[in-house]
């Protein structure tokens, strides 16, 4: 193994001291050494030409932004690229027709569906596929620009070669065998053409997009690839700038929410760093600003993904705290980032200013539509309007109505989940409710996982009734005492049911109830339901007004301590659990676009609040009825975005 000294950089993963680059190197070989017999899993089939390849070959390559490299293994065997291609191309079509007409053509939706799936009309027609599945990769590949067909192949040699720092070449058996036999992808091109996705001569459109994913790389290539998006697109080796800085966060946050296909959610709860899988055996990591890890091994498991490659990335995100939300921010790599933000909230006197803006620019907003369980119960005032920052160190700033109250509704799964999971360990709560996102409204009847029948996520609320029916107690009242109790101790004050909303919402609740006979049905709850709804429904009604939503994402943003009484509401190691999956889910069939353009963790809720996160910094609330057609607040979106971009809260957004 080549070992190099890594420099301060490495400084964020431990304490400094003589020797830990030493320690770094022996825990790379060990890791190394320790799944070199792992057998499991086989070739991809899907291309012939990478049935042959050895099973046996294995490499894992670290490359920093300063250039400094750790290899071990078969790190310069020579693979095809594959999907790892997708992220590339797609930055460089960002490049040549700018963020709003790319997204106008290619949704950044996870899908929860296979890489190749075929989807239906209506999920085409809503976009409801991103730039790392087939369906929105020839999409974008249909956009590069060029006269013909050879001119866009040179584009993409040379991007390529920028990227690798040295020219690159195509396997053209594999090139041939998918032009010759990869009838899937062309039956998915020519559906992308029906619908008026694609223009242009579609077999040269599917060349360029076999010839793609036929580039040849090895592990070390794939690693400089990683460094160099974690360079904010500047090659470390090279010095040669591969993409313009400001499409990076784009490309990280699309490989973040779904580089893994039907993983990504997993991926990014477990492992927690952006990353591309591809059917050749390889695994790209992007640690921003510091470093990209490649792994490289045949054999694939389950959803098609690198059986060594993924434990790999797990073992090496917990050894080293890699996780982006991992609680102890003094040794996570995005540390940096927080104290700079942190420190900014500190020393501005504007941020008020700010925030009467917001509020001054979107309360004349009258569009969307109130959610009402039934009409008369209560009066919805849709000009109600409040913004509140609450920080870790206990300020606060506010706006509008923010003592006004209203009901918690779905941002309660957040909470019930952090329940579950101190109730009975992450380990048992994921044999029961899955981590994906669905790709579908949250109130999706029939979203269960195909196999196991796991609900996808608890954010939805297929999977918030299965994870409300796992909270211990000794009765049903015992069992409300402790949820109201929980809200306590986040919100620093009693928090009460509102028994007219619940009782409307059992009148009214058909839906849930088929949901719930559903899971009973397949043995993912058990029990009398009738219990399980009611403690579902009471926990979606309880009244909180929007002070107290930025103090319970301050809370979270704390580490679990409640900044305003110090209380700790959840134990932090379960924290990392909650923001992952807001990330990827918490704004349901809208949780990509959300990650895509705001990029903090969040939930909404249809009475009209949204909640968010900036880890280590502060808590964000905003209330206003008006919702969108996911069930958003039209408002809140708004608001979220602007401060997102005002103060660089996207979690992936480079630093300057």
């Amino acid at each position: 193994m080549e070992n190099i000294n890594m420099g301060e950089e490495w400084s964020i993963f431990a304490p400094e001291e003589i020797g830990f680059q030493d320690f770094f190197a022996e825990s790379l070989n060990d890791l190394y050494q320790r799944f070199l017999d792992v057998k499991e899993g086989e070739n991809a089939t899907y291309i012939p030409d990478l049935a042959k390849a050895d099973p046996d070959l294995f490499g894992i390559s670290i490359m920093t932004t300063n250039g400094q490299i750790y290899s071990v293994g078969d790190t310069s065997e020579l693979f095809t690229i594959q999907s790892i291609s997708k992220p590339l191309v797609y930055g460089m079509v960002l490049e040549e027709w700018g963020e709003e007409y790319v997204l106008n053509k290619i949704g950044v939706e996870p899908t929860g569906q296979p890489f190749n799936d075929i989807m239906e009309a209506q999920e085409i027609q809503d976009r409801k596929y991103n730039p790392m599945v087939n369906a929105g990769a020839i999409i974008t590949t249909s956009l590069i620009k060029g006269h013909n067909l050879e001119e866009k192949r040179q584009k993409l040699l040379k991007m390529f070669s920028g990227y690798f720092g040295r020219d690159v070449n195509i396997n053209e058996s594999i090139f041939w065998s998918r032009k010759t036999g990869d009838s899937w992808n062309r039956a998915i091109a020519y559906m992308m053409l029906n619908f008026g996705l694609i223009e242009g001569n579609v077999e040269e459109i599917l060349d360029l997009y076999f010839q793609q994913c036929s580039f040849l790389v090895t592990c070390q290539d794939l690693a400089l690839m990683a460094a160099t998006l974690a360079n904010q697109g500047l090659n470390p080796l090279t010095g040669e700038r591969t993409i313009n800085e400001n499409y990076t966060k784009d490309l990280l946050s699309i490989m973040f929410s779904s580089g893994l296909y039907d993983f990504s959610g997993q991926w990014a709860y477990r492992v927690g760093l952006p990353a591309k899988s591809g059917l050749s055996g390889a695994i790209i990591g992007v640690i921003p600003n510091t470093m990209g890890i490649a792994v490289f091994s045949p054999r694939l498991g389950t959803h098609n993904k690198s059986v060594r490659g993924v434990k790999i990335f797990e073992e090496l995100s917990q050894q080293f705290k890699l996780h982006i939300f991992k609680p102890d921010y003094s040794n996570n790599p995005f540390n940096k980032k927080r104290k700079l933000i942190s420190s900014f909230f500190k020393e501005q006197d504007s941020l008020n200013s700010f925030l009467q803006h917001l509020y001054h620019k979107y309360l004349p907003l009258n569009q969307g539509n109130l959610y009402v369980s039934e009409p008369d119960l209560v009066e919805v005032d849709p000009n109600c309007f409040s913004i509140c920052i609450v920080t870790v160190d206990g300020q606060v700033y506010t706006v509008g109505d923010s003592e006004k109250p209203f009901l918690i509704q779905s941002i309660s799964k957040v909470f019930a989940y952090g329940m579950a999971l101190e109730d009975h360990g992450r380990d048992y709560i994921l044999t029961k409710v899955e981590v994906e996102p669905t790709g579908d409204s949250y109130d999706s009847i029939i979203k269960v996982e195909e196999n196991s029948k796991r609900p996808y996520n608890c954010m939805v609320n297929t999977g918030a009734i299965a994870m409300t029916s796992l909270i211990k107690g000794k009765s049903p009242a015992h069992k409300l005492n402790r949820l109201l109790k929980m809200y306590q101790r986040y919100v620093g004050h009693p928090v009460y049911v509102d028994t007219s909303a619940v009782v409307s919402e059992q009148n009214q609740g058909d839906r849930n109830w088929a949901i719930s006979y559903l899971l009973r049905n397949f043995g993912m709850i058990s029990g009398d339901i009738k219990q399980t709804l009611d403690l579902y429904l009471q926990q979606c009604s309880a009244i909180i007004n929007c002070r107290d939503l930025a103090v319970m994402a301050a809370t979270l943003a704390n580490q679990g301590i409640n900044p305003i009484t110090d209380q700790i509401a959840i134990n932090p190691d379960y924290i990392k659990d909650l923001l992952s999956v807001m990330f990827t889910c918490g704004m349901y069939d809208f949780a990509g676009e959300w990650s895509y353009k705001v990029g903090f963790p969040a939930k909404s809720g249809v009475g009209g609040g949204i909640l968010g996160v900036v880890p280590g910094v502060m808590g964000i609330g905003v209330f206003s009825p008006p919702l969108d057609k996911r069930g958003n607040s039209i408002r809140g979106i708004k608001v979220c975005e602007e401060l997102s971009q005002q103060f660089k809260l996207h979690i992936f957004q480079p630093l300057k």
